[in-house]
């Protein structure tokens, strides 16, 4: 698990704190955050730090309610169980918005929607024809959108999950996987990590129904309330497109209209 705070120690305590109902958060004052560190541009550890869009969003959000954010990183699968245990206030880490999710945790409006990608290699078979993945072993990070929809998008594929993205991608190296079933954007920074590989996204698929939230434990709908007022003060700011610019300069630059916030249409 790594810790940073806005970003304070690894410390996940914190109940004997001053709850502050107004706002949703255990200790007043803080927003404590779960997120992840190996989900680059989302989030990710650089020179002992976290960083990435996840990190730069949630801590201006934080801001703006006046609260100091502290994150912690761990396992991508065991963030919303650690919310709703009231580890965290909330977890930001490009998660998915779907039906099964939203009668675990409240969710904010959506901030984020892109594409998923078969990350491979030229020598797999896997072309734009997405037969080609028929029979294949696929890696899919465990509990993502892109593992609960793999079946609907990747039809005849053999699903291989992951607790979390480099062990995936290590897969994807030593030829264990044909290919990764992920986020458009960090599976560039994986070929970019391995370029004797080659690897390329020959199959992509847009995810503009599948935006991501902010989770919070269910029932504590006055800190999503927050936490949407704080999106919009961040859309109009032009905050959040310096960081989509920033954090995602090979992806098309949304128009006026297509700036968030994001409805979610009620995917599986």
């Amino acid at each position: 698990m790594f810790a940073a705070t806005g970003c304070s120690s690894g410390s996940t305590a914190g109940h004997d704190g001053a709850t502050d109902k107004s706002t949703g958060v255990a200790e007043a004052g803080t927003l404590k955050i779960g997120t992840s560190n190996n989900m680059k541009p989302y989030a990710y550890e650089e020179n002992g730090k976290l960083t990435g869009f996840e990190i730069d969003l949630i801590s201006a959000a934080a801001h703006k309610l006046k609260l100091k954010p502290q994150i912690v990183a761990l396992e991508f699968s065991g963030l919303l169980p650690a919310v709703n245990n009231r580890q965290f206030d909330v977890a930001a880490a490009a998660i998915g918005i779907t039906t099964p999710r939203e009668k675990m945790v409240e969710f904010s409006d959506g901030y984020l929607a892109g594409y998923f990608g078969v990350l491979t290699a030229p020598r797999s078979g896997i072309t734009s024809d997405v037969a080609t993945v028929k029979g294949k072993r696929i890696a899919v990070l465990q509990g993502s959108i892109s593992d609960t929809n793999s079946g609907k998008f990747l039809p005849g594929a053999n699903i291989v999950r992951f607790p979390d993205a480099n062990s995936a991608d290590l897969a994807l190296k030593n030829n264990r996987v044909a290919g990764f079933f992920s986020d458009f954007e960090p599976n560039l920074a994986i070929a970019k990590k391995y370029p004797a590989l080659h690897l390329k996204q020959p199959i992509t698929v847009p995810a503009t129904d599948f935006p991501a939230g902010w989770a919070a434990r269910k029932g504590n709908t006055a800190l999503v309330q927050k936490l949407n007022g704080a999106l919009k003060q961040l859309v109009r700011d032009g905050t959040w497109l310096k960081l989509y610019k920033k954090y995602f300069p090979k992806a098309p630059v949304p128009t006026r209209s297509e700036l968030p916030p994001y409805t979610a249409k009620g995917q599986p």
